[in-house]
């Protein structure tokens, strides 16, 4: 049976990984990394916050994005230099009270349950208590921030 942590971060990441595939869908100009949506902005050609084709909104901040699908699960995500959308404990508890769920785990079980999947090579810690999802964890059989061609 699963953790509470390990159900709370592994919901997290496949609802990432649908949001995404979903904004790069219906938005396919933005190529194949969610961080180009962050540069449109700042080009001015796109506005701050919208809603997108499958009930998805989104608004922009600061170095990254807050996603809010059709069910009302906010998937907030910063992004590196490089597009890579990265997470923290406080995203994972927002997405979980974003499904009505009390978190019946503390931000440090929820760090400690990512260095655990980052030890099995399912994330990866990209600096302390920050964590991305390694691009072949993808679950929709994309590589996440890699180019389709």
């Amino acid at each position: 049976m699963m953790s509470n942590a390990s159900a709370e971060v592994t919901e997290y990441v496949e609802t990432l990984a649908r949001v995404q595939a979903e904004v790069l869908r219906s938005l396919p100009d933005l190529g194949s990394s969610l961080a180009a949506i962050v540069r449109r902005v700042r080009t001015g050609q796109l506005s701050k916050s919208g809603s997108i084709s499958g009930g998805i909104e989104y608004a922009v901040h600061g170095d990254g994005c807050l996603f809010v699908s059709s069910d009302g699960r906010e998937i907030d995500i910063d992004f590196l230099i490089d597009g890579t959308p990265v997470f923290d404990s406080w995203r994972i508890e927002r997405f979980s009270a974003s499904r009505g769920i009390a978190s019946k785990v503390t931000a440090d079980e929820l760090t400690r349950e990512c260095r655990l999947m980052a030890s099995s090579g399912t994330l990866e810690e990209v600096s302390e208590g920050w964590f991305s999802v390694k691009p072949e964890q993808s679950t929709d059989g994309r590589l996440i921030g890699d180019s389709q061609d």
